[in-house]
């Protein structure tokens, strides 16, 4: 088992590792990400989650899960804004206006760009189901008491229609329509669905691609700043931790914490860039944040992976 879970991961990593490559022998243009991330985004994680969501039979444990993985992601989520917004209080060396922005590089992580695919290669389809349900939650929370959070330190107002809008993505609507599908055990014709099972394919290695493109521009001696390896410490370690022991509470079934915890355990969130860019916040620190946890948690996920295959699956 370990070694077919560590050959698992590696194959994943090695596509990271070829996005590193490619980029430093300049063999895929500087401005390619653009394309890749809205490929990724708007049309391969889409055509997953349809694809996905489609059962041949709803069983009685499955509604559980959903309504379990529903709950503890939103839980989890909503303590760690709370828990790190009462201790950043009291840190000093942290500018006022950065708060907010660290706030949400805790707690919330790459569990859909990242997440789906490890999920699916390391613990599986049903995993990767799972996963799904729980980016709603993501999505849901992020776009609205994230960004008020992200907003509270300045004190502007926050606009409820503009939240909604940004909730509309196509990940996100997707999400939704393919939990009508789930539960109306709607399939799409065979020929249809063989076209979203070979889309749905290129999401982990374009995916993991992207990550090595990205990590082949960050300067390390940048983002490897004491606070960086502290939020590392943090995000990666301290925070699944705490959501194992959170979920070991709970009744919920092995592969609903599993894929919890490893979803926790992902890096920060590349959004949270992009929400620093919108919301005027200091978006240097939010991708150096995001660069450094993507970068340490190629080696913390391997571990976090094995862990939770031996002892919980």
């Amino acid at each position: 088992m370990f070694i077919t879970i560590l050959l698992k991961i590696s194959s994943i990593f090695i596509i990271v590792a070829m996005g590193i490559i490619a980029s430093k022998l300049r063999l895929v243009p500087p401005d390619c990400l653009g394309t890749l991330n809205s490929f990724v985004l708007n049309v391969a994680t889409p055509c997953m989650v349809l694809q996905s969501m489609q059962r041949d039979e709803i069983k009685s444990y499955m509604k559980e899960d959903i309504l379990w993985s529903l709950a503890i992601f939103a839980i989890i989520t909503v303590a760690l804004l709370l828990i790190s917004g009462f201790v950043l209080k009291y840190v000093k060396s942290i500018k006022e206006q950065d708060k907010g922005l660290y706030r949400l590089q805790v707690a919330f992580t790459n569990s859909g760009f990242m997440g789906y695919p490890l999920v699916t290669v390391i613990f599986g389809k049903y995993a990767l189901f799972l996963a799904i349900i729980m980016n709603i939650v993501f999505t849901t929370l992020i776009y609205s008491i994230g960004i008020i959070s992200l907003e509270h330190q300045r004190g502007d107002k926050v606009v409820i229609m503009k939240i909604i809008g940004q909730m509309l993505t196509l990940p996100f609507m997707s999400s939704i329509i393919g939990i009508v599908i789930f539960a109306t055990g709607f399939h799409f014709p065979s020929f249809l669905n063989d076209s979203l099972s070979l889309m749905a394919a290129t999401l982990s290695p374009v995916a993991m691609f992207i990550v090595g493109v990205n990590l082949s521009r960050a300067k390390i001696r940048e983002i490897f700043t004491l606070r960086n390896l502290i939020l590392c410490i943090i995000s990666l370690v301290a925070v699944p931790a705490v959501t194992l022991g959170f979920d070991l509470l709970m009744p919920v079934s092995n592969i609903v914490m599993v894929t919890h915890v490893f979803l926790m355990a992902m890096p920060s969130a590349a959004v949270t860039t992009i929400l620093a860019h919108r919301y005027n916040k200091n978006a240097l620190l939010a991708s150096e944040g995001v660069a450094a946890t993507t970068f340490i948690s190629l080696g913390t996920l391997s571990l976090w992976a094995l862990f939770l295959t031996k002892f919980f699956l």
